[in-house]
């Protein structure tokens, strides 16, 4: 179980990590994309309002933090709905068929998430109070 962890985290890590640096330093050629009209517009606004910055940060740190291991479940925490959007921009904005990229990485996501569930068990807590 160690080493599956292992590997995830760097693969999970590593594919944020190098996807967001691309974005501030870009060494990754960029295919042709013929995105649907709706899926466009929605791409142009993340980058028009500089929407895309925030993220592409939030996947270098969150990355960094999962690929080293240090502050692994912070990272997920970052990630996870950078993911969940990924998986819905291929679900519904560009109708991939098949097994798109944000699904095989929110599925290796909810893995790490099982495998650090105690860091996160006291999300869980009912009736919580606060702790002045």
């Amino acid at each position: 179980m160690v080493w599956a962890v292992f590997i995830v985290r760097i693969l999970v890590g590593g594919a944020f990590l190098v996807f967001g640096l691309d974005y501030f330093i870009p060494f990754i050629p960029k295919p042709e994309m013929n995105l649907p009209p709706h899926a466009a517009a929605f791409g142009g606004a993340l980058f028009a309002t500089k929407y895309m910055t925030v993220v592409k940060a939030l996947e270098v740190v969150g990355g960094f933090l999962v690929l080293t291991g240090r502050l692994a479940p912070l990272g997920l925490v970052l990630l996870v709905p950078v993911t969940v959007n990924i998986a819905l921009w291929d679900a519904f904005l560009v109708e991939y068929k098949g097994m798109p990229m944000g699904t095989i990485l929110l599925g290796l996501e909810i893995f790490l998430l099982f495998a650090y569930r105690r860091h996160f068990a006291p999300v869980f807590t009912t009736n919580a109070t606060p702790g002045f």
